[in-house]
């Protein structure tokens, strides 16, 4: 029976005993029904990349408030610090962390950093100004560019016009890797932020754009030493390329346990400590425990009938799955260690309940390396036995059918196809090594560790933004690098190259409101070069570093990682300009590792996927040698016999270097072996090819005690 009937049977039912009770017929009243809407739950969009939105502070803030809260909304997965706290986002990916500002250094910078297992990050820097409230201060706070400076006078643009503030002794500097650094020592054009009392700048800090304190490192747990009565323990982690670090740890700091648990992939937030070199752990994540909360935030999503939540649902799956194959590929990629095989199991129960519960197929892993041997599998002729051996790490065999997808430049051959010595990249199932999909990678490739460095390099000295405004007195110009925070850049333009639409041009007010790159010598802030260009509907622009190429015309014949570390693949054609350090060129020039520049433009249809891209203009410049001063953070025995080192610069940039019988290895004048090299010592300065990241000279410092033996 339908609720209409049952509701009209009641109703009878009720007439009759109110007439068989002898009491007087009353019409019942007239009910009009009321639709009541459920409550839809909002929950934040999310998306297939890793996402970082700062809802507070606000940018350039001054605050008479001692405590702040930082919030915002993250990838569920993702590891998240601020100012080396470790804030693990919710289900929906919000976090909030609330930092004290009386003890802190003033200005104070805050550092928000974002990481996933899947490689990618995500960061914002912004700084804040605490000023003390009292009666009859006259104390403020004012943030601003520098466009002049000297030992007793420092001239800001701010967004309530020029400022000039004077300089004396007292005025406290604060730059970042500057020991003892002055006012002047401040680059014209750079952000500032000032503590002001009337007319004087009592402390100022120079601002850079990306975290410098804090850094994230996700790997293999390969030792963990519980902090003893003698000290605090340690933390190594391997991330399977060849860079390793050990830091200082603490009980707090390994979540309260004393230790690490040894072959997990775990994600670290590193802090560094300049004046004495330490690096310190202040907090780990499991890559488990990143997984479990993608799983919680997909079953809040299907929990809620709404498009977000549905949109929400694409996305997570996609995170999960890619989280998934991450993990999984550094655990079973990696040497034989203690945990490894007791991580790999825990990991794959854990993937294939999720995936099971969420329809997205079986836990996979990926391996790209060179065929060392093909064979048809015993009583079978359409399976085939491929071994792939890694660049670093443990040879994998996997099964290949006549069904499994083979793709050379996007375009489907059979798998019988595959050669010996052929680089493939291959994802498989881990229980079965059965052969999902299967990408061979044509001509030479870029490594994925030095691809990974020379992206990070790609745009270095070289901005985009709007050309607000061209110097009608004095060669300068004004560039709008982001419209949200109203930040510019300054720079002297005498002597300049100026390009419009790939032309050379002169500089005058025409091209002011118009979208620009600019190369500039970040010492000097001197514009080396201006291009005004305007992409057209359906081109955009990219830039990183050259990964693969085929020097012919061919579907996906160029392979760009960008800058944000993806993999991104064009075509390009017989009419593609090419430059390189701004002279044209054809494409038997390019070289694998060629900075791919942030002005060169693709185009990619309309509803069409990146297959179809093309390359319209390429502008590549060429990288140089490799430099880099820092202290030595892991040693590594290397897979092809070569020994790997991993040091940290002063911005904790994580350098992994190939250290071979050819490398130049002295401390004060002797000469040392590889033997010699260990965690802790400091680089004076080392010299490498940034293709192949092989050392040819490493100086080091003497150690702390002699260096003080000598001055004592």
């Amino acid at each position: 029976m339908n609720r209409q009937g049952l509701a009209l049977t009641l109703i009878t039912m009720i007439l009759g005993l109110a007439a068989a009770c002898g009491g007087d017929a009353r019409a019942l009243p007239t009910v009009t029904p009321t639709t009541q809407t459920k409550p839809v739950q909002r929950v934040e969009p999310q998306s297939q990349t890793l996402m970082l939105r700062l809802a507070s502070p606000e940018i350039n803030l001054v605050t008479y408030l001692d405590r702040i809260s930082v919030t915002g909304v993250t990838s569920p997965d993702a590891t998240l610090s601020v100012n080396g706290q470790l804030a693990l986002p919710d289900t929906d990916g919000d976090f909030s962390v609330d930092l004290d500002l009386s003890d802190s250094h003033n200005p104070l910078i805050i550092e928000v950093v974002a990481t996933a297992v899947t490689g990618e990050k995500k960061s914002q820097v912004r700084p804040v100004i605490f000023s003390e409230e009292s009666a009859g201060s006259n104390k403020s706070g004012i943030f601003g560019r520098v466009t002049s400076v000297t030992s007793s006078e420092l001239t800001l643009q701010t967004p309530s016009g020029r400022v000039s503030l004077s300089i004396d002794d007292s005025t406290s500097v604060a730059i970042h890797g500057w020991k003892s650094p002055s006012v002047t020592n401040i680059a014209l054009g750079a952000l500032v932020a000032v503590m002001v009392g009337g007319s004087h700048a009592e402390s100022v800090l120079a601002v850079v754009s990306r975290p410098v304190q804090t850094r994230h490192f996700t790997g293999i747990v390969t030792g963990s030493k519980p902090a003893g009565s003698n000290g605090d323990g340690s933390l190594t982690l391997d991330d399977g390329s060849g860079q390793a670090v050990t830091a200082v740890a603490t009980e707090e700091s390994l979540g309260g346990t004393g230790s690490a648990p040894v072959g997990e992939v775990v994600t670290a937030v590193l802090e560094q400590d300049l004046s004495t070199g330490n690096l310190t752990v202040k907090g780990i994540d499991r890559s488990l425990d990143g997984a479990e909360r993608l799983y919680d935030a997909l079953a809040l999503n299907q929990m809620i009938d709404s498009p977000e939540a549905s949109a929400n649902m694409t996305a997570l799956r996609w995170r999960l799955a890619e989280h998934g194959v991450r993990n999984l590929s550094m655990l079973v990629n990696s040497q034989p260690n203690h945990g490894r095989k007791d991580a790999i199991a825990s990991a794959d129960e854990a993937y294939t309940k999720s995936f099971s519960e969420h329809q997205i197929g079986a836990p996979s892993a990926d391996v790209t390396g060179l065929v060392t041997s093909i064979a048809t599998s015993l009583g079978t002729s359409s399976t085939r036995l491929i071994t792939v051996k890694p660049a670093s790490g443990q040879e994998v065999m996997v099964k290949l059918s006549d069904t499994t997808p083979v793709a050379l430049f996007g375009e489907r051959i059979k798998s019988g196809q595959l050669d010996l010595a052929s680089r493939i990249t291959v994802r498989y199932a881990i229980s079965g090594n059965n052969a999902n999909r299967v990408t061979v990678m044509a001509g030479n490739t870029l490594s994925t560790d030095s691809s990974a460095q020379l992206a990070a390099l790609a745009g270095s000295g070289e901005i985009q933004g709007v050309l607000m405004d061209v110097g009608a007195m004095e060669p300068a110009v004004t560039i709008l690098v982001d419209r949200a925070t109203g930040q510019q850049i300054s720079l002297q333009s005498s002597g300049a190259t100026i390009y419009r639409n790939g032309a050379p041009a002169d500089l005058d007010i025409t091209m002011e409101g118009s979208n620009v790159f600019a190369l500039f010598d970040p010492d000097s802030y001197r514009l080396l070069e201006l291009e005004s260009m305007a992409p057209l509907r359906g081109e955009e622009l990219v830039s990183g570093v050259v990964h693969s190429f085929i020097p012919k015309v061919a579907e996906g014949n160029l392979t760009i990682r960008t800058t944000d570390g993806r993999f991104r693949s064009f075509t390009h054609r017989a009419g593609t300009s090419i430059r390189r350090d701004g002279l044209r060129v054809s494409i038997q020039d390019v070289q694998l590792g060629d900075l791919v520049r942030p002005n060169t433009r693709v185009r990619v249809p309309d509803g069409s996927n990146e297959k179809s891209a093309e390359i319209l203009t390429l502008s590549l410049k060429t990288p140089e040698p490799g430099l880099v001063t820092g202290i030595i953070r892991g040693v590594t025995g290397g897979f092809d016999g070569q020994v790997r080192v991993t040091i940290s610069n002063i911005w904790l940039d994580m350098i992994g270097l190939k250290i071979s019988a050819e490398t130049a290895i002295t401390q004060q004048g002797r000469t040392l072996g590889i033997q010699d090299l260990a965690v802790g010592q400091e680089v004076a300065l080392a010299s490498y090819d940034p293709i192949t990241l092989e050392a040819g000279i490493m100086a080091l410092n003497p150690p702390k005690e002699s260096a003080a033996r000598a001055s004592r």
